[in-house]
């Protein structure tokens, strides 16, 4: 029986019956009051549930996990898109416990390193896992039942896995991260990165801890708090605190340029932020308006040659404005560089990147490099500096346009429009025409660019012509997908490359086979799916399904009869109904 799919407006619409709270909400972002904190005093809203998915939008595996072994949390950003809560949150779902609620276990099914290469769903109740029928109720104990359109998939109500919570903003988006200190073989403390629409605002948040037990989320006053599935006593004083606990400060939030508050303002609309693979800065795309923000990882000098140790935006530029007046971003890639492979020539022999954006609402890309002013050394005066003055150095924050000093930020440079090609979009009406961009092979010679609408799927040509620029030229017939394909994700197996594509308003996922460039499969899923993130060492994709408040989990291991379809669900499947 083929799935019945509601007629759903885009997340950033709110129902009716939230107009009001939406129209007020708006308000006190329009005077700047951020988020958490509603027109003098925190939103008087409901509080959010602490262990519930509502508009989940980011998703990230858990970084510190040492590669080739699966990451026991994954973390979700609820983005509390219908502002049915006084804030979204960020959750850590703990999958080994999902797993173990519903599939059989057998020590056969793991290999040496503890990863599963199974997950048959067991047949009868044990003390660990229990599968109920189509339509029984599911509590804490049997939380799972067989979905009632494909009985062969598992559902599972999401509260008895989420092991965290911590508040942030409205309207969030991608999580990503940055690893802030590694021993080597794994990253011991990475950095979580949430651009928020509601503020505007780019939130970061610490992550400490050991990956095998529940994460600290810092972001301010105090940690997340943590719900222990076996002891209802600590869950329930959790859930007593829940109200009490405190949100991220405005420290952990990046909101003008240089953390100064009397420099440019962090434009409307962050939604797209990449961490950059050569150096410790990132970029953020705003899906509305002309900006592209570069964010500093590690802090900004303070003019007396000390760099805090707080992240700050060091440029917002001029990228997403085309000859007609349309504006807004939203795919960054970075391209891979490899110095001793003729790269291209602005890039100074790899010393600086080179980066390619796209446009939303046009059918256009930008590239561009990051360059910066480093400071002179202390040691050594320049020509032709008189002798008697000192030598120059970076401005501070109180030093912007002061004789002597230089801005030492490093700056977008060299942008140049590209016409990727593709499908005509004219007769769409007003609507996202350019979604996410990726390059396919290790060397930047291909660009991937997904065309929204009409959805498609575009090759680009990007090996380095003798003149030292990029081709930068379409190299194949669009691909056409289905209808309003946004996110993109690239997958390897066995040698055969991948590209995973959602499509928002279709409910469904498109396999692509990237060597023959076609599509190889297309699979159901929730409503409104939209991020996705591959668990390598379980060979499974996640995909939040935004409008469901649910993650579903496809299979893509080639050894197992189930390759490219559903066989779980971490929450219930309801309608769109706020």
């Amino acid at each position: 029986m083929p799935r019945r799919r509601a007629s759903v407006a885009p997340p950033m619409r709110p129902p009716s019956l939230v107009r009001c709270r939406f129209a007020a909400a708006a308000i006190c972002v329009w005077i700047g009051i951020t988020a958490g904190a509603g027109c003098g005093g925190r939103n008087p809203g409901r509080e959010p549930p602490p262990r519930t998915l509502f508009f989940p939008s980011g998703m990230l595996l858990d970084p510190r996990q040492e590669p080739g072994l699966p990451a026991k949390y994954l973390f979700v950003a609820n983005g509390n898109n219908d502002l049915t809560y006084n804030t979204g949150t960020v959750v850590a779902i703990d999958l080994d416990r999902f797993f173990d609620a519903w599939s059989r276990r057998d020590e056969e099914d793991e290999d040496e390193d503890g990863i599963v290469h199974t997950f048959e769903v067991e047949p009868y109740c044990t003390d660990t896992a229990c599968v109920r029928d189509v339509g029984s109720p599911v509590d804490d104990d049997a939380p799972c039942r067989r979905l009632a359109l494909l009985p062969q998939v598992i559902e599972c109500k999401e509260e008895p896995f989420i092991t965290v919570a911590q508040r942030v903003g409205d309207f969030a988006t991608l999580l990503t991260h940055s690893c802030e200190e590694s021993d080597g073989t794994r990253c011991t403390q990475p950095r979580l990165w949430l651009p928020q629409r509601g503020d505007p605002s780019i939130l970061y948040v610490n992550l400490t801890g050991d990956p095998s037990e529940p994460p600290a989320l810092e972001c301010g006053d105090g940690n997340a708090l943590e719900f222990d599935p076996d002891d209802e006593d600590v869950r329930e004083k959790a859930l007593d605190d829940w109200e009490a606990a405190p949100g991220c400060t405005p420290r952990h939030r990046l909101t003008h340029r240089r953390n100064d508050t009397s420099l440019a303002p962090l434009p409307r609309e962050p939604f797209n932020m990449v961490v950059s693979q050569s150096s410790r800065i990132a970029y953020v795309a705003h899906s509305d308006g002309v900006g592209l923000t570069l964010v500093d990882l590690d802090g900004i000098d303070d003019g007396s040659g000390v760099t805090s140790n707080r992240p700050a935006i060091i440029d917002i530029a001029t990228v997403f404005l085309d000859p007609s007046g349309s504006t807004g971003g939203f795919g960054i890639a970075e391209r891979p560089c490899d110095s001793f492979d003729a790269p291209p020539s602005i890039t100074l022999r790899c010393k600086r990147p080179l980066v390619y954006a796209g446009f939303r609402y046009s059918r256009l890309l930008a590239s561009f490099t990051v360059q910066g002013v480093p400071p002179p050394p202390p040691d050594r005066p320049r020509p032709n500096d008189p002798p008697d003055t000192t030598e120059s150095q970076c401005a501070g924050p109180d030093d912007i346009g002061v004789p002597g000093k230089i801005d030492c930020d490093e700056k977008v440079r060299s942008q140049r429009l590209i016409f990727p090609g593709g499908l005509d979009p004219s007769s769409t009406g007003f609507r996202p025409i350019l979604g996410d961009i990726a390059f396919a092979d290790p060397a930047g010679d291909e660009l991937l660019v997904l065309q929204t609408g009409p959805g498609a799927l575009l090759k680009l040509d990007t090996h380095v012509g003798p003149d030292g620029e990029p081709l930068d030229s379409p190299s194949a017939p669009p691909l056409e997908l289905c209808d309003e394909p946004s996110r993109m994700h690239l997958y390897q197996d066995g040698g055969q490359r991948y590209a995973l594509v959602t499509c928002y308003r279709a409910a469904l996922i498109y396999i692509v086979d990237l060597q023959s460039f076609r599509v190889l499969d297309s699979i159901v899923l929730g409503t409104g799916p939209y991020e996705l993130e591959v668990d390598e060492p379980r060979k499974l994709l996640y995909v939040a399904n935004n409008l469901e408040g649910s993650v579903t989990v496809i299979d893509l291991s080639r050894s197992r009869p189930t390759r490219f379809r559903e066989i779980a669900r971490i929450g219930l499947q309801e309608p769109f109904s706020r």
